[in-house]
């Protein structure tokens, strides 16, 4: 295979209006099939459709074959064991966070349509921009919607409170075989679903239904952009040319990994594991501060996702603020606060056993709820004043916003933990939460599909971005679901009992 680059000398940089999707195109905005076929084979991914369907229907026809089998060896494969699984109700305080990661989920479902469901978007088109103005200016759901990244933010609190229960269960185990256990069943809980993603996703599977995701998505990636997914480092890639929503996966298991430092000393000294997780959620914002001045983006940074935008620069200019606004947005020194927050959050609720009155968890719940409001349309003032640059006021906020919305969102979980009466969840949420993985996998793919929606193409208000998302989220969780039966619950049973048998 030839080792020429990636792209021709003449490529021209396409900055897209969405952090993740910065990415070098070739002035067609398509870079030829040829390159593409070799770069996904040079991947060690299937040429054809065919090659790529053999091992998928294999394992289908696997599946189906343990769902009716009598033998005891693939019972874990069974469809009516994952459904079982997939129905059943844990009961228990914890329930309320799968409300948190339905909302989520459907917040940043909302982000990707109203950037890549958007053909304007991705092409740069001169219409995009009325509709950038149109959801940017909205008085109500401008600041909801080029906020709606914060969704991250709370999958980064719920990820370091059940990191932080996970690991405290056996806290007295000895750090290093604890750790290889904990990193372990993560990586377990995590690898085999993904890695089946990406061989769809990457390959001619999704080329031959999903074209535009294929460029736009997968055409950058070759063998070192999957590599990078598959190692959980896709969020240390210069740019995220290579599905590059993605990244969270590789912050949230790094994140993981380093978690134990800090919950172990939580465990044997709080107050010294408290200074420590303080000073270091601290550290981070000032980071963040650093990095918005150093490259001037303080008043539109990573706030505004959707509908940044830095008219009037050259393109190497433009590469170095989107290569700031990257760093800053994926890194895990700039993105632990909302995690630390989680993970104080989940040694509380797992060391203590107090009790709210239920006048104090209304205010707790109603005072978090109004400080997280304001956090979301603080961001106003940047947008009345577009061009007033690294102000003390932007700098501020760009630092703090992120760990103060998941501080706010800690709270209302330890209002509603904390409470005197437990009030369980309506069940449909509980499925939807095991859901929530494989659909944050599979929503882009959905995303893509409603390209072909004219009313979505031609949307002038938020409102009409608002009545496409549940049709996106619908499908993004039928996706989840089958995606849940046939992969993730039967791969995960096969892999809990490895792990179980090694002790793990």
């Amino acid at each position: 295979m030839s080792s020429s680059p990636l792209l021709p000398p003449e490529s021209s940089l396409l900055i897209m209006e969405r952090l993740g999707e910065v990415r070098l195109y070739p002035s067609s905005s398509i870079l030829d099939t040829n390159m593409t076929a070799c770069l996904l084979t040079g991947a060690f991914l299937p040429d054809t459709v065919q090659m790529a369907a053999w091992p998928l229907l294999a394992w289908i026809s696997l599946v189906i074959f343990g769902s009716i089998s009598q033998y005891s060896i693939f019972t874990g494969l069974s469809l009516f064991r994952s459904v079982k699984e997939l129905r059943s109700e844990r009961s228990s305080k914890l329930d309320v966070l799968d409300i948190f990661r339905f909302i989520a989920i459907l917040w940043v479902m909302l982000n990707h349509t109203g950037s890549e469901g958007r053909i304007d978007i991705l092409e740069r088109l001169p219409s995009a921009d009325a509709f950038k103005s149109a959801m940017h200016d909205h008085p109500i759901f401008g600041a909801l919607m080029g906020n709606s990244a914060l969704g991250v933010e709370i999958f980064l609190v719920l990820s370091g409170l059940l990191a932080a229960r996970s690991w405290l269960r056996n806290a007295d185990q000895p750090f290093l075989n604890h750790w290889r256990s904990f990193i372990t069943r993560r990586l377990l809980r995590l690898a085999p679903s993904m890695f089946i993603f990406v061989y769809i996703a990457a390959g001619p599977i999704m080329e031959a239904l999903l074209p535009r995701y294929s460029s736009s998505m997968v055409s950058a990636c070759g063998f070192w952009g999957i590599l990078s997914h598959v190692t959980f480092t896709s969020n240390w890639q210069s740019t995220p040319t290579c599905m590059g929503y993605l990244w969270y996966l590789g912050l949230d298991m790094q994140l993981y990994m380093v978690a134990p430092i800090f919950l172990n000393l939580l465990h044997k000294s709080p107050k010294r594991g408290m200074i420590l997780t303080t000073v270091t959620i601290i550290a981070s914002m000032f980071i963040r501060a650093g990095y918005c001045t150093a490259y001037g983006t303080c008043n539109k940074s990573d706030v505004d996702i959707p509908f940044i935008s830095y008219p009037g620069q050259d393109a190497e200019t433009l590469k170095s603020i989107y290569a700031g606004l990257w760093d800053m947005y994926s890194r895990p020194y700039t993105k632990c606060g909302p995690f630390l927050i989680g993970l104080l959050l989940g040694y509380v609720t797992f060391s203590s056993q107090h009790i709210m009155s239920a006048a104090t968890s209304k205010a707790l719940f109603r005072g978090s709820l109004f400080v997280a409001i304001v956090t979301i349309y603080a961001i106003l003032p940047e947008y009345w004043n577009p061009d007033a640059g690294n102000t003390v006021y932007n700098t501020i906020y760009t630092a703090v916003f992120r760990s103060v919305f998941a501080l706010a969102i800690a709270g209302m979980i330890a209002a509603l933990y904390f409470r005197q009466e437990y009030r369980p969840t309506h069940p449909i949420f509980a499925i939807l939460a095991k859901l929530t993985y494989n659909a944050y996998l599979l929503h882009m793919p959905v995303v893509y599909i409603f390209n072909w929606l004219p009313f979505l193409q031609t949307a002038t208000s938020p409102i009409h971005l608002l009545l496409v998302l549940p049709f996106v989220a619908t499908l993004s969780f039928l996706a989840a679901l089958i995606f849940y039966l046939f992969v993730e619950a039967p791969i995960g049973h096969l892999t809990s009992q490895y792990a179980t048998r090694l002790g793990l």
